[in-house]
């Protein structure tokens, strides 16, 4: 590799084939179940799918491997993982009741586009989402028979949920500080986007900026582990055992490739 550049493709590249490994291992002419688990099977087979798609798009794309961006992706994987091992603890009701919620939001939505074409709303294709939304909400269920729920889906809480799944850490040292980024609450947007200003006579404020730090390779990383995390559970649940290497497996054998070639002289001399 001649460049730090080349070695980042290629580390996100090893990764993001394991990634695809995995998921099609999994779900490649999925079916399990006594026959009456037609909900948990697809709640369930397309979260991984979820987690592995928000892994490799963090993976895939080097630009987002800092404080700014990385977050954002994390935090929604946490939240994945923490509904996937909620759904667990009852898959059959509780996998029917995160379908429901999902079809009411959406015929929810609907309704609201409905109203702006009503009030006399001319802008955006609004027909045409309707008509898409409407016939994606009836390949699965008559539109009258879905409800609307303007609550949490899970009737719970995020840290009541992982009180129940037994794992109260979770919350504390993962969704919550990276909800700190979702929110933009001081305690990330003071690390990431203030400097002290550089005038003394300006009573020491923040003036705003763009931390530059990059590549921050731990956020990959974590992507990898929560993805893991879910397909642990995920094979648990249906007695599975893949061939494919796991993704922490995967990520720590791909990053000393990836270490050697960005630490390597001709690396630095490149982009120097």
């Amino acid at each position: 590799m001649s460049t730090k550049l080349d070695a980042v493709t290629e580390f996100a590249g090893r990764l993001c084939q394991n990634i695809s490994e995995n998921l099609e291992e999994r779900t490649n002419d999925f079916r399990a179940g006594d026959g009456f688990e037609t909900g948990v099977n697809s709640v369930l087979s397309a979260l991984l799918a979820r987690q592995s798609a928000l892994a490799m798009g963090l993976a895939e794309s080097p630009s987002t491997w800092s404080g700014h961006i990385a977050p954002l992706i994390l935090r929604s994987m946490i939240d994945l993982l923490i509904t996937f091992r909620w759904i667990l603890l009852d898959p059959r009701q509780r996998a029917q009741e995160y379908i429901d919620y999902g079809l009411g939001i959406e015929k929810l939505l609907t309704a609201n586009y409905q109203e702006k074409i009503e009030s006399g709303y001319e802008g955006a294709d609004v027909r045409g989402i309707i008509e898409s939304n409407l016939g994606w909400i009836e390949s699965q269920r008559f539109q009258m028979f879905v409800g609307v729920n303007l609550g949490s889906w899970s009737g719970s809480s995020v840290r009541k949920m992982c009180d129940e799944i037994g794992d109260p850490d979770l919350y504390k040292f993962s969704y919550t500080p990276f909800s700190a980024c979702v929110h933009n609450t001081w305690n990330h947007v003071g690390k990431w986007n203030a400097r002290l200003c550089r005038n003394p006579l300006h009573k020491q404020h923040m003036a705003g900026t763009i931390v530059e730090v990059w590549p921050i390779v731990d956020f990959v990383f974590r992507a990898c582990k929560y993805l893991e995390l879910v397909v642990v559970e995920f094979d648990r649940y249906y007695e599975f055992t893949a061939s494919a290497v796991a993704p922490i497996a995967a990520f720590n054998s791909a990053v000393e490739v990836f270490s050697e070639a960005w630490n390597s002289k001709a690396a630095g001399a490149t982009d120097a």
